[in-house]
């Protein structure tokens, strides 16, 4: 949401999260309404092109209530989401009550751009520097020194441990960024806050799901994403684009971690060789 969209949910309890399940129209459906909306827009109804085929939500009630009996038995949970996918049938996420939302303004927006490229680079004591500088009141800060030592030793914890990431909480990370920001009196905006909200709201229902989650290895599609939609802005020369050194960043980050994805399974000592520098 945030990297891609600049628009992020900031109210993403459980209540807010729900799932319906689709049924993709076939290629042979999708073929035949592209011919058919093509044919009518020509000869028929040449300002008024039909509309294509849609997934299919129409049997959706029906499933979850069929599922929900079925919450505490795991065996019988996967054996029927198997049934489903092999029916043809997808699950949607849908996020429901977007009214509290964090967009960044282009300053902040920035900021976070630029602390991302210092965690990009292992930088850790400038992450920390920058936070007290463009903080709201940088002049309130107290024990500047600590707080920049203490946020090098926490991306330092993150480096050691590359390729064991999902072993990780990011919502510890994160609680230990606002414990520090508390301490040294660090204020900073309410939609950084919110965000990180956000975010360990998001972890913590998705390690319920699935205590493995890897948050790093599952933004590699969004990381990917992210990678051609900067090159093609900075490309196009776009005034408003993302400058070559945070593109660089991105680029940085999402090679690391299709690396550490590609080898994670068979070198086993890995995180020892990142952790200095070999």
């Amino acid at each position: 949401m945030l990297l891609l969209d600049n628009f992020v949910h900031s109210d993403l309890h459980p209540g807010n999260i729900m799932v319906k399940f689709a049924k993709p129209p076939t290629t042979r459906e999708v073929l035949s309404n592209l011919y058919r909306s093509f044919i009518n827009s020509v000869a028929k109804f040449p300002d008024n092109q039909s509309q294509l085929s849609v997934a299919d939500y129409s049997d959706s009630d029906r499933i979850v209530e069929e599922l929900r009996p079925l919450a505490k038995k795991p065996k019988e949970w996967l054996e029927r989401m198997e049934s489903l996918s092999q029916a043809g049938y997808v699950a949607d996420i849908v996020f429901i009550d977007a009214g509290l939302v964090t967009v960044l303004s282009e300053s902040n927006r920035k900021n976070f751009l630029d602390l991302f490229h210092a965690m990009a680079q292992f930088d850790g004591y400038r992450a920390g520097e920058l936070m007290i500088e463009r903080c709201r009141a940088p002049h309130l800060a107290v024990d500047t020194e600590t707080f920049a030592l203490k946020m090098q030793h926490l991306v330092l914890q993150v480096k050691r441990k590359t390729f064991s990431l999902g072993e990780i909480k990011i919502s510890d990370v994160l609680t230990e960024v606002l414990k520090a920001v508390r301490e040294h009196h660090v204020k900073m905006e309410g939609d950084f806050v919110n965000t990180v909200i956000s975010i360990l709201l998001l972890e913590g229902i998705g390690r319920r799901l699935d205590p493995g989650l890897d948050l790093f290895k599952s933004s590699l599609p969004i990381l990917r994403q992210l990678g051609r939609q900067m090159t093609a802005e900075t490309t196009m020369g776009d005034s408003s684009s993302l400058s070559l050194s945070n593109l660089g960043a991105f680029l940085k980050v999402w090679v690391w971690l299709e690396a550490r994805d590609l080898v994670a399974g068979s070198i086993a000592n890995m995180d020892e060789l990142i952790a200095h520098d070999w």
